[in-house]
């Protein structure tokens, strides 16, 4: 497995997770809608965005198995939310925790970044569980953050430091 940039080949195991209600239903934005044409311009704009690190992790026959991401990259603040999602094929194979172990080394060493952070909903039993497992912390809960579906949704906010990253993976 490795991590790369986007190729518009990635376009179709990017809409698997889109249109796959079980994955996109925990999202605020609502990838259901998205067309071919709106992931190809969005894989053609996130490979030069500055602000943003968006990768592909694919396996060794360069197959497209889920997106990995620095958001909000705040050079000032040395901080970044991470993002996640994978194609249903992909999960339970190891490559969301590969690619989460590798965003984060390049956020903490080639970056220099501080600080990395995401929210979750509570409900995302899944995410919830994968975030611990990765090592990173609970900070607490935004109640009625955001408006999911038409439903107000609380947020639980995690995070990992540069220091719990060296010393968790040795780096």
């Amino acid at each position: 497995m490795k991590l790369r940039p986007f190729k518009r080949k990635d376009a179709k195991g990017m809409l698997a997770w889109m249109k796959d209600e079980s994955i996109n239903r925990m999202f605020a934005t609502d990838f259901g809608n998205f067309t071919h044409e709106n992931v190809l311009s969005f894989i053609e704009n996130a490979n030069k965005d500055e602000n943003n690190l968006h990768l592909a992790c694919v396996n060794d026959e360069d197959e497209y198995l889920g997106t990995v991401s620095l958001k909000s990259i705040n050079k000032n603040d040395s901080n970044a939310e991470y993002a996640i999602s994978f194609c249903k094929k992909a999960h339970g194979t190891g490559a969301a925790y590969f690619a989460t172990q590798e965003i984060l080394r390049i956020a903490f060493i080639e970056l220099g970044l501080e600080r990395v952070y995401l929210n979750v909903i509570p409900e995302n039993a899944r995410a919830n569980s994968f975030y611990k497992k990765n090592h990173f912390v609970f900070e607490g809960r935004f109640r009625k953050h955001i408006k999911l579906r038409n439903q107000w949704k609380d947020l639980n906010w995690y995070s990992m430091l540069k220091e719990e990253f060296v010393e968790i993976y040795k780096q």
